[in-house]
């Protein structure tokens, strides 16, 4: 089975995937050049030779991992077992877990909130509860990826969770069942009742009937005007963006055109076998920034230049080409780049990203670095406590110098932020403390986006 790919998750910024498409490879001996023959001697030696037993399966992963950093493509790879699956739970939309949100703190990793008739709320977990074990492994102080990795896994299989509520350990026997991390949401604006704002956050494979049921429930509210908001989406399942892009467009206009390396370019066209007769035909337009990539960047270019859609935001991040996905035995997959992809006016925007038809921006306090650590304190120096320090300065507070170093007027500036919010008033941002402080910079942010103000405007 392979999947046809463009981009992939690469430093935060993924790409797209097409619907399975069978795909079989007949190898002889003719297809395999006689330089291989040194690849199979150095595998042989290495083997036989080498003063300590290798592993056979190390031998062949380098190897494979070897021609593929040979093509200089960030966007092929050969991932393995959790790498494999993290993309396998992006593309899908869902995986199998206990239906539990968890928060890192500075002593381990909690349960911030529990699903409705989840796995989790039947066996009795609640909010707070910290994670000790998981299958009998020990998850104290472990980071929040590594112990949700370890609670996830094949729906229908049974994980054991330790948790600490209240001095107690308590044990609790769950059946993983599927849950679905919805990519679409939307609402009606605050500032003018007949617009719908679409926040979609990456192109899953249950993406297209999600605008769908967003696009029905708005109007049913009052909108007659839409904001798609594809800034930070980094991409997906090409099948749905292709679906969502006819709905906007006209039967018979372009949405795409694929260059491979042999062949004709194939075009796309919008009709009823994408959108299946749903159409949104209301004034929209279109919010990117430079992390909207792959599948989103498509999506941009096809409404705006088939359907004359305006694009609002930043210049886009330029991801485009395209790549297969193939089986590699078991918990392994290969990606290749095979071929470009093009914008329906035959623009390859690979590196060069879509510019907006109208250029607006977050204010420059939206691109402070998150803060990783759990905690910060007095006398630490780090890029985490200088992203503390901004986050303090966009809300106000005074700090003497803006430079990594949590000093007296660092704590002096957190602990009247404590005050001010009823936290305990120590000067140390513990993760209460460091989660109210992101609660309210968000909260400022979305309060001062330039690019969604004037995408008001331009509907108005």
């Amino acid at each position: 089975m392979v999947l046809t790919v463009v981009g992939l998750a690469i430093g935060g910024v993924a790409g797209y995937v097409a619907k399975p498409t069978t795909q079989t490879v007949t190898l002889d001996s003719s297809s395999i050049p006689k330089n291989f023959q040194k690849v199979l001697t150095t595998y042989t030696t290495i083997r036989d030779n080498y003063v300590t037993k290798p592993s056979d399966k190390k031998l062949v992963d380098g190897a494979i991992n070897g021609m593929i950093k040979s093509l200089d493509d960030p966007f092929s790879n050969y991932l393995q077992d959790t790498d494999a699956t993290s993309l396998n739970t992006e593309i899908s939309g869902s995986f199998g877990g206990i239906g539990a949100t968890m928060v890192q703190t500075a002593d381990g990793v909690q349960v911030d909130s529990v699903n409705p008739g989840s796995a989790a709320q039947k066996a009795g977990v609640k909010a707070n509860d910290k994670i000790v074990k998981v299958d009998g492994k020990d998850m104290s102080g472990k980071d929040i990826n590594k112990v949700v990795a370890k609670i996830r896994g094949k729906i229908g299989s049974t994980v054991t969770v330790v948790v600490e509520r209240d001095n107690k350990q308590l044990t609790f026997t769950m059946k993983r069942a599927k849950v679905t991390v919805p990519s679409v949401s939307g609402k009606i604006d605050q500032t003018n009742k007949q617009i719908g704002v679409i926040t979609f956050t990456t192109f899953t494979e249950t993406s297209a009937k999600q605008i769908k049921s967003t696009v029905k429930k708005l109007r049913k509210q009052g909108a007659n005007k839409f904001i798609l908001d594809l800034r930070g989406n980094p991409g997906g399942v090409l099948d749905q963006a292709l679906q969502i892009d006819s709905m906007f467009l006209k039967d018979g206009q372009v949405m795409l055109k694929v260059d491979p390396r042999k062949g004709k370019t194939e075009i796309y066209r919008a009709g009823s076998e994408y959108d299946g007769g749903f159409k949104i035909k209301e004034p929209t337009v279109v919010l990117i920034d430079g992390n909207s990539a792959s599948a989103s960047e498509i999506t941009a270019a096809a409404l705006n230049e088939s359907a004359g859609i305006k694009l609002i935001g930043t210049k886009s991040f330029g991801k485009g080409t395209v790549q297969t996905v193939a089986q590699m035995g078991k918990n392994a997959e290969l990606k290749l780049t095979i071929a470009k992809w093009l914008t329906p006016e035959g623009q390859w925007i690979h590196h060069k990203g879509i510019q907006p038809t109208i250029k607006a921006d977050y204010p420059s306090y939206a691109y402070i670095n998150t803060i990783s650590a759990a905690s910060l304190k007095q006398e630490q120096v780090s890029s985490d406590v200088k992203s503390l320090q901004k986050i303090l300065v966009a809300l106000g507070y005074q700090i003497k110098s803006v430079n990594g170093y949590y000093g007296s007027d660092t704590a002096a500036a957190v602990k009247a932020f404590q005050t001010k919010n009823n936290l305990s008033a120590t000067g140390t941002a513990d993760s209460k403390t460091l989660a109210k402080l992101q609660d309210q910079i968000s909260d400022k942010i979305s309060a001062n986006d330039n690019a969604m103000k004037k995408a008001e405007q331009v509907l108005k």
